[in-house]
């Protein structure tokens, strides 16, 4: 199964991730506000290397990152995305989200966060996913409670402390079938 390149919300439109967002990207990584949750800053060839890491991932996996446009302007305003990760166990997948600092408290990561959870369980039929954060960013921390998932415990990850939240993604039963 794959996910698909683009989709749209009220006020996003979000397309698979490419190399022409890499001057964004390095901008995201470059803002000290977003670094902060985000490992650190990231030179721009270090930028060059995840965004191809990223659409690897698409390459291989058929899912990956897509970037977050405002609709009315068309300007990037973030990211949202799945991709593999051993945090929490192996073999799960994290819902993963950024916005740039100056439209952080807007609820853009929970807009595009519902449609990327809804593509995991369907067409992906994925059964959960993790997401984590830093143990002092509790406005992401809103964000994954916000999109249904529950505290499953403290994790270290890159050598600092994190939270670790889960969201199973249960089928409805349809009539009839088993």
């Amino acid at each position: 199964m794959r996910a698909p390149d683009s989709f749209v919300t009220e006020r996003l439109v979000a397309r698979r991730i490419g190399r022409e967002d890499e001057p964004f990207m390095a901008a995201m990584y470059q803002d000290p506000l977003v670094t902060a949750t985000l490992g650190g800053p990231r030179d721009a060839e270090r930028v060059r290397e995840m965004v191809a890491r990223m659409t690897d991932h698409w390459d291989r996996r058929g899912v990956g990152v897509w970037i977050l446009r405002d609709r009315s302007t068309g300007e990037p305003v973030g990211w949202v995305g799945l991709h593999d990760t051993e945090v929490g166990g192996p073999g799960g997948v994290e819902l993963l989200y950024a916005t740039a600092s100056a439209r952080w408290r807007q609820g853009l990561a929970t807009e595009a966060g519902r449609v990327v959870v809804e593509i995991a369980r369907d067409p992906l039929g994925l059964a959960e996913l993790v997401c984590f954060t830093l143990v002092d960013n509790v406005a992401s921390q809103r964000t994954m409670k916000g999109l249904g998932f529950v505290d499953a415990g403290p994790v270290e990850h890159a050598g600092l402390p994190h939270v670790l939240t889960r969201r199973r993604l249960e089928r409805e039963e349809v009539a009839g079938r088993g």
